[in-house]
């Protein structure tokens, strides 16, 4: 063999040598893709599924919102309903206070309070010491 054909033995060699490191390179690289892509369809998978779980989180938001609105207004209505009723509920004790200082300081009040003056002398004028309780009517 000669010189030349030990470097082309040589060159041969180192060729099938580069070669085989480039296939299994390739077939290593080409797993590392493969689970790659995979790993990336899983992701997507996952990110469809907690995105629909926000969606669905966002429309029961939505829906509480609306039904708090509706309690919201509701509750406005009663605080109308409430300030009515105190406007009138004052107006009626106001009406009452007039009516009875009306009746206890009128011509009424003063007639009943000569009654009990007389009945109560009466009483005490015929039974001697014997007293009437306040709000008792002597005979």
């Amino acid at each position: 063999m000669s010189l030349t054909g030990v470097a082309a033995l040589i060159a041969a060699v180192s060729f099938a040598v580069l070669a085989c490191a480039g296939v299994y390179l390739a077939v290593r690289l080409t797993r590392v893709l493969g689970d790659a892509a995979t790993l990336v369809r899983e992701t997507r998978a996952d990110q469809q599924a907690v995105l629909a779980r926000a969606n669905a989180a966002v429309d029961r938001a939505s829906g509480q919102l609306d039904r708090t609105e509706v309690v919201s207004a509701s509750m406005d209505e009663l605080g109308a309903g409430m300030t009515e009723l105190a406007g009138q509920v004052s107006a009626l004790a106001a009406f009452g206070r007039t009516l009875a200082g009306t009746v206890v300081s009128g011509p009424v009040g003063r007639a009943a309070a000569v009654a009990y003056g007389v009945r109560h002398a009466i009483g005490l004028r015929r039974g001697g010491r014997r007293r009437a309780l306040p709000g008792q009517v002597v005979r």
